[in-house]
C-alpha cells in the first residue's frame, strides 16, 4: 500500500483510481480499527526484495512464481523465501495474498462489481476461493463488507 502510494501526486482529484484508493482505504479504516489488526502489509528493509514487492503489487492478479521471482534478484527461491519471511514475517504467498484481499476492499467499495467479478478481478478463480482467502484476513466475509459500503459505513 505505502509503494503504492508512495508514487502518487498532491493533487487525488487528477486520478480518479487514486481517489477511489484512497477512498476505500478511508471508508474500511473504522472496520480495521475495531475488528482487525491482520491487515498490516509490511515493507522489507532489504533492497533487494523491494522489487520483489513491486512485482506482486503490480502483477496481483496473478499466480506467483517462487523460482521467476528469485532469478530477478539473483537469489535461490528458498534463500528469497527465508529472507523475505525474515524481513517481513510473512510469506511470500502471504503478502501476495494480503496485497489481492486489500485491492478487493478497493474494488467492493467502488460499488462497480458484483463480488464475483472483484474475486476475478484481483485473480481469484473462484467466489469461494475468495470468500475463503478475504474471510482468513478480515475475519468477515466479503459480502459483509459490500453491504457496509452499501449502507454507507
Amino acid at each position: 500500500m505505502l509503494l503504492y502510494a508512495a508514487k502518487w501526486s498532491k493533487n487525488l482529484q487528477d486520478n480518479i483510481e487514486q481517489y477511489h484508493f484512497l477512498q476505500a482505504i478511508l471508508n474500511s479504516l473504522p472496520n480495521f480499527c475495531s475488528e482487525n489488526t491482520n491487515l498490516q502489509i509490511p515493507i522489507p528493509s532489504n533492497e533487494k526484495l523491494i522489487p520483489i514487492c513491486e512485482e506482486i503489487n503490480c502483477n496481483f492478479k496473478y499466480g506467483i512464481d517462487i523460482e521467476l521471482l528469485a532469478d530477478k534478484v539473483a537469489m535461490s527461491a528458498r534463500t528469497l523465501q527465508r529472507i523475505f519471511k525474515s524481513e517481513t514475517g510473512i510469506t511470500v504467498q502471504k503478502y501476495h495474498q494480503l496485497i489481492r484481499i486489500l485491492k478487493s476492499i478497493e474494488l467492493i467499495d467502488q460499488k462497480k462489481y458484483t463480488l464475483s467479478e472483484v474475486g476475478y478481478l484481483v485473480g481469484y478463480k473462484s467466489l469461494s476461493a475468495f470468500t475463503s482467502s478475504y474471510q482468513s484476513i478480515m475475519k468477515s466475509t466479503p459480502n459483509v463488507a459490500k453491504k457496509g459500503v452499501l449502507m454507507g459505513r
